[in-house]
């Protein structure tokens, strides 16, 4: 990991799930608003070692496991070490699932929640701790529509996020006064590989209950993730944002 000499002046951003069609938009739109990223992926991924070649890119590709609390726990002290800081913290690391509940397995809803909600609870543990020392930070969570929703076969995806929602309630009261901000944003259907593997009448639902019948892109929800995480949001925590065309 490259120290932060070059980029001094630079806000030090951490983005999970980094190689997903809405992280990899954050990642770029970040790269784009002048910060320095940091893109935490599980697998190796083309498309944003491809950013590495662009020198006006500052951005660090990791490779970690946030399940793996030990590992975790590891790559956020080098990063302190490296930076002395961390600005933003966006938790958009995630992975879908479907199925009734009385087809679904508890040991297959726990793997759900460790990754889309105690995982990234740990993460925001760590970082808000060095947050606090500066007395300045943003946590920005991905959460979903879905959360909202009472849609069958939906137990263990919606129920995650809605978790992961009334936590970032919480966080924001406890962190506020260390000068964080924490926020969600729950985005409805979009444009990712993700998609793929929802249920076709699930997408349909969801457009036809929307205003615009639209599917979202990545960088729309980019696009508020960006400024959630500049000082234009300065007021706004604690807020479960819908980016869902209007539902």
């Amino acid at each position: 990991m490259i120290s932060m000499n070059k980029f001094n002046n630079q806000k030090v951003s951490i983005v999970t799930g980094a190689n997903g069609g809405i992280g990899f938009s954050i990642v770029k739109k970040f790269l784009e608003s002048g910060y320095f990223v940091i893109a935490c992926i599980n697998n190796n991924s083309d498309k944003l070692k491809a950013l590495l070649n662009n020198e006006n890119f500052p951005i660090i590709i990791e490779k970690v496991d946030i399940k793996n609390y030990k590992e975790t726990s590891e790559f956020i002290t080098k990063v302190y070490k490296n930076f002395k800081k961390i600005d933003i913290l966006v938790n958009s690391a995630g992975i879908p699932h479907g199925g009734l509940l009385s087809l679904t397995k508890i040991d297959e809803i726990k793997k759900i929640f460790e990754t889309n909600f105690f995982a990234q609870i740990h993460l925001i543990q760590l970082v808000s701790k060095i947050m606090r020392k500066n007395k300045n930070g943003y946590i920005v969570n991905i959460s979903s529509v879905s959360s909202f929703q009472n849609e069958v076969g939906n137990i263990a995806y919606g129920s995650s996020k809605a978790a992961l929602n009334y936590a970032t309630k919480i966080l924001a009261k406890e962190l506020g006064v260390y000068g964080i901000n924490v926020n969600s944003v729950a985005p409805g259907v979009t444009n990712t590989n993700m998609l793929k593997k929802m249920n076709e009448k699930a997408i349909q639902n969801q457009l036809l209950n929307s205003s615009n019948n639209k599917i979202a892109e990545p960088y729309e929800i980019a696009s508020l993730v960006d400024f959630l995480s500049s000082k234009n949001s300065s007021h706004i925590t604690g807020q479960i944002i819908k980016i869902d065309g209007g539902q």
